[in-house]
């Protein structure tokens, strides 16, 4: 598998804040725009709720590498997890997963 080159022009702050399908819509209409898929997707995560959070988050991904960054004070994780996805509709199903966990943020 090769890594493509990614466009991170992206930005959750292009996403409109109304219902949850608009948002999920509007994002994915964008990703396709500057994700090649079938590919190599980086999702990045911020994890405010330790090891418990951690786990739920690996249910969701249970099958992949996470790369987790602690904080310099130790409040937060960062979790990168590089994942071949077929498509737009499964990244998007993987933040609609995710999203339904507090204490996770979704970059």
């Amino acid at each position: 598998m090769e890594e493509n080159n990614l466009n991170h022009k992206l930005d959750f702050n292009d996403i409109p804040e109304e219902n949850n399908t608009d948002v999920f819509a509007n994002f994915k209409e964008k990703l396709e725009k500057v994700q090649t898929f079938p590919g190599l997707y980086p999702f990045k995560f911020i994890l405010t709720g330790g090891a418990a959070k951690l786990t739920e988050l690996r249910a969701v991904l249970p099958d992949d590498n996470f790369i987790e960054t602690p904080s310099k004070t130790g409040k937060y994780i960062s979790v990168t997890v590089k994942k071949w996805m077929l498509d737009a509709n499964a990244v998007v199903d993987i933040y609609k997963k995710v999203g339904e966990i507090k204490g996770i943020m979704m970059l």
